[in-house]
């Protein structure tokens, strides 16, 4: 999976080493704007090539930035992360430790042309958000997932908002979201027990959600992760080779969260913490039903 789409890259052995040239991401529905950081290649120069890049006074190296983040590596791996950036994996690559995940470049946010594109969407059977207008889906969880090494627990009346872009590769979607607590802090509360949330299927949800994403200062990347449910799971379902680039906020995002009315809270997953939390998150207005919303990433 990549975060950009590439041009090929030409090489002049021993003396030019030439540019790359992005092409514009198209993406399934609508897709955001080509961002302005060219890629470079993805395999490797030869040696003679890179170094007469680097020596030569009069063809200077190429200062391109690279394309990609490190793979997710989850919080809690049994082994070293697969080579793969692509394809089905028996590993929990997401979600990772936030602290532990590169500084975002200032580049990455979200696609400011597809939310402006963006009109109300409906929920769907599982409870998320979908927007139809360009393809974006958002969910939230009922605790944290993307947690940090030193901080790792959850926090009452925080959870967590992922809204999902498409990409050109549907198994490559980018994940924008980051931890979430209530402007009006009594609406988001620790239940004093758990309770089951009607899904509202076909009830709308604001687009306004998604201008919630443009108020974070800096995210933390990470590339070709997981799905954030349980790797178990997603190997049942033939979900593991779904790979995201997750894009989380550094810091908690205090919402509007009557946005969040119509939508059903779905578990927080986080190996650190044991896996499946309970809810600390729940809407206070949120009515119980009998259904349940399936995890989502």
């Amino acid at each position: 999976m990549r975060l950009y789409s590439r041009a090929g890259c030409s090489v002049v052995v021993l003396v030019v080493a030439a540019s790359c040239q992005k092409e514009p991401e198209a993406g399934p529905a609508l897709p955001p704007p080509a961002p302005t950081t060219p890629a470079v290649m993805t395999t490797a120069l030869p040696a003679a090539s890179a170094s007469a890049a680097t020596t030569s006074a009069t063809t200077p190296a190429p200062t391109a930035a690279s394309a990609e983040y490190p793979m997710c590596a989850g919080q809690k791996l049994a082994s070293a992360a697969p080579a793969a950036r692509s394809g089905a994996v028996s590993a929990q690559l997401a979600p990772a430790f936030l602290d532990e995940m590169s500084a975002c470049r200032s580049e990455e946010v979200p696609p400011a042309d597809v939310i402006a594109r963006t009109t109300d969407g409906s929920i769907n059977e599982k409870g998320d958000c979908v927007f139809a207008s360009s393809g974006v889906s958002c969910h939230y969880h009922s605790g944290s997932e993307f947690v940090t090494t030193t901080g790792a627990k959850q926090t009452p009346g925080q959870g967590e908002l992922h809204c999902i872009f498409p990409s050109s590769d549907p198994k490559s979607p980018r994940v924008f979201g980051g931890h979430v607590s209530c402007r009006e802090p009594a609406q988001g509360m620790a239940p004093a027990e758990p309770g089951k949330h009607e899904i509202k299927a076909g009830a709308s949800c604001s687009a306004a959600l998604l201008q919630e994403l443009t108020h974070c200062s800096s995210s933390r990347c990470c590339d070709d992760g997981t799905l954030t449910n349980p790797i178990a799971e997603l190997v049942k379902d033939g979900r593991n080779d779904v790979r995201p680039d997750f894009r989380i906020c550094a810091d908690t995002l205090r919402v509007d969260c009557e946005l969040l009315a119509n939508l059903t809270p779905h578990d927080a997953n986080s190996p650190a913490l044991g896996g499946v939390s309970k809810p600390v998150f729940v809407l206070k207005h949120s009515p119980h039903g009998k259904k349940v919303a399936a995890h989502t990433p």
